[in-house]
């Protein structure tokens, strides 16, 4: 059972019937019997309860009325701006995210993959110069460095891509805040991504 294209949806002993939905000022309940073909013909009966009013039943027995279900009939408005949002929120989502793979462009995955050890491994020995840091104490002899001074760059760039993406993130929140906030489409249309602000 489901609203569809403004119309319910409902299947009744392997027959699918199609309803048409009336428009809505407000979210409006939705619930449909499987009753018998002498009461309604078809076996269907809808309700559609607007906020505030009176519920509808069937008037035939209770026994011999099968509920199906119970659905929120939106305002067509508010469902079309709600898809709007969606769609919005999904545009939002897609651009972070390529930002955010745009952080790590040039890195090949299985470097990337040691990221957080290497990270684990420079705060170890910060705090404790003989800590065991088995990773980066072979990066550090194919570059011939220190362990300390690669750990010491291990942290800065953490530090960096850290800041670049909160950035990120904190723009993506802020924008959805506003998503949810907007009253029409246009509001939705004035936010956008900014990756480049993000990253400032």
């Amino acid at each position: 059972m489901k609203i569809e294209d403004g119309k319910l949806v409902v299947e009744i002993d392997g027959t699918t019937m199609q309803v048409p939905m009336p428009a809505v000022a407000g979210a409006s309940r939705v619930k449909a019997w499987k009753v018998p073909e002498a009461y309604r013909p078809g076996r269907l009966f809808v309700a559609i309860t607007p906020p505030g009013q009176a519920e509808e039943v069937p008037a035939c027995s209770p026994a011999a009325a099968q509920f199906l279900g119970e659905l929120v009939l939106e305002p067509a408005g508010a469902a079309a701006l709600q898809a709007s949002r969606a769609a919005k929120l999904a545009e939002i989502n897609a651009a972070c995210d390529a930002a955010g793979r745009a952080l790590i462009k040039g890195y090949p995955d299985v470097e990337v993959k040691t990221w957080p050890q290497q990270a684990a491994e420079a705060a170890a020995l910060q705090a404790d110069p003989e800590a065991a840091a088995p990773l980066l104490t072979k990066i550090a002899a194919d570059r011939g460095l220190t362990v300390a001074d690669l750990a010491a760059r291990v942290q800065a760039k953490e530090a960096a891509f850290k800041d670049a993406a909160g950035g990120l993130l904190g723009m993506r929140q802020a924008l959805e805040d506003r998503i949810d906030a907007a009253a029409s489409a246009e509001d939705l249309s004035d936010i956008v991504f900014d990756a480049q602000a993000a990253l400032a």
